[in-house]
This record gives structure tokens, sequence and C-alpha cells, in this order.
């Protein structure tokens, strides 16, 4: 947007099952950089946090399983709803492999084990459970006392990069390349930091704004499975049709590798607009303390596969 650049590769990597979640705060505390959501920051929401309790969640810091149970609470979702989805997208998952639906999208790696024996390549998401049930998830338990939210309804830990090339139009002369797909909207929003799933929505109905479209001119969405209450959440507060909705599966049986996530998603996206020959899809994605962002692309005629 700036011209600054022509082409840009866009990514991230994280491998989580050697990094834990938060690494980088304790890292920066053992080297003296101190914590981020200090003291103050937690006195000044210190009303709103209390709302914690209610579900047997501490109310001594931010938390994103409090924050996926009050979106649960405020858009009236129940236990089942969010079973429901946890095994929708399961089965979706499960489905989309067999029928082959990833494999342009994955990048095949050779294996080895520690021993340095040779496993194979490997060519499918891990996480993906394609024998669940409402009966199976129904018998987890929740993950705090008077709480909806299960592993099943929350996205998986999992290792995952993935990246996509943005050109604009001397980039795409540079390089003789006919674009799959161009960004027709995008927007950022903040929204409580606090409930901090929400983003997504104020997200979404900017970008939709901006370009004077409305939801149902969108043909597929992504929508971030960081817990089941999310994608829910914005589709009930846009009135969005649930069969458009992360139609191959979403984080909770594919993984949600942080910082390789939203590019994963786009990816995703084009490909199954381009197999469904549709013109509009829509992602969008929370982030940490309350922010989100949403893009709509626009398929473009030339795309190929």
């Amino acid at each position: 947007m700036s011209g600054v650049h022509d082409c840009c590769i866009a990514g991230g990597v994280e491998v989580m099952s050697l990094v834990p979640i938060g690494a980088n705060i304790i890292d920066g505390m053992k080297a003296g950089h101190g914590f981020p959501m200090t003291e103050t920051m937690n006195q000044k929401y210190e009303q709103k946090l209390k709302a914690f309790e209610q579900f047997g969640i501490s109310t001594s810091a931010f938390s994103q399983f409090g924050g996926a149970e009050l979106l649960a609470q405020k858009y009236q979702l129940t236990r089942q709803d969010v079973d429901r989805f946890a095994v929708s997208s399961q089965l979706r998952a499960a489905a989309s492999t067999k029928a082959g639906k990833f494999q342009d999208e994955i990048v095949p790696l050779p294996v080895k084990r520690k021993e340095g024996e040779s496993e194979g390549v490997h060519l499918e998401d891990e996480g993906i459970r394609g024998n669940v049930t409402a009966e199976s998830v129904g018998k987890l338990k929740a993950m705090f006392p008077n709480g909806i939210m299960t592993p099943a309804s929350s996205s998986q830990i999992c290792d995952g990069a993935s990246a996509v090339l943005i050109c604009n139009e001397r980039g795409l002369e540079k390089l003789g390349l006919k674009p799959m797909a161009r960004i027709h909207s995008l927007a950022l929003a903040a929204a409580d930091p606090v409930v901090m799933l929400e983003g997504p929505i104020p997200a979404s109905k900017k970008a939709l704004e901006k370009v004077k479209m409305k939801i149902d001119d969108i043909d597929l969405y992504e929508v971030n499975e960081a817990f089941a209450s999310v994608p829910l959440a914005w589709c009930k507060a846009l009135g969005a049709d649930f069969e458009k909705l992360n139609v191959n599966g979403g984080a909770m049986a594919l993984g949600h590798p942080l910082g390789g996530t939203g590019t994963k998603l786009m990816t995703t996206l084009l490909h199954e607009l381009k197999r469904r020959k549709k013109r509009f899809g829509l992602l969008a994605i929370c982030e940490g303390g309350g922010t989100a962002n949403a893009t709509i692309v626009e398929m473009m005629p030339s795309a190929k596969l």
C-alpha cells in the first residue's frame, strides 16, 4: 500500500512443541525487560476481570479462557452449541483431508525420528479426529467449573508455518505473474481487552462498510477457531450463513500455530473459492489484547491452482 516494496512475503512460523506459549515474556522477564501486563493495568480493569469469577477462573490477570466464556455468555451460546461446532470442525477437516483438498496447500516435509531413522514424508495435519461424535465430546469436562468450553472446543497447540506472496502492479510485472486474488478491503479493530476475542466482529463490519458490502455478498468466510465461541459469536452478530463458515474445518481440528495461522487461513480460503468458482471471501482473526483484523479478497479470473 505504501509503495516501499513491490513484492512481499508475509508469513509466520511457530514450533509450539518446543517453545511454550508465553516463552517470550518469560525470557524477557529473566533479561530484566519486565512483564507487559502490569499491576496498574490489572487494577484498571479489576472490576471487569471479576466477571471471570462466575466461571471459576482467576481474576488476577487477563485470560483468553475467560474471554471465550464471556463471549459465549454475551451471545447466548450453550455447551451444546460449542460441542456441536467442535464436532463439525473435526468432521469437515477429516472429509476435506480425505478428499485431498489440502494437498496443494501443504509443503511435504521429510520426517526423521530422534534416532535418525527416516519415517517418511509429512503430508497431513496430525490433530484431526474424524471419529468424534456429539456424545464423545459431550463427555469431556469443561476446563473451568462453571464454564462451557472444553479442550474439544478450543484450538489445538501445534507446530506450523505458512506464507503468502503479496505484490502490487509493479511487482507482478517484475515477476511475470498473474494473481490468484486481490485484496478488496481490509480493516483493523480493537474491542474490550477483557473479553478479548470479540474483535473479529467490528473488524469484519468495518471491512464490509468500507466497500459498501453486506455479509450476504461474501461467498465464504474463514474465522479463526481460537475457541468455538469466537466464530459462532461472529456468525450470530453478522447474521452470517453457517454453511459458508470454515467449510474445511478450523483450528479446533487443524491447529492454531499462532503466527502462522493468518496466512494458513488465507491460503485455504483462496483455494476453496477457486474450487467453488466463487468470487468473494472474508478472513477474520482475533489477536491478543482485544485487537483483530479482517480482510476481504476477490478472486481473479486468471487465477490458477
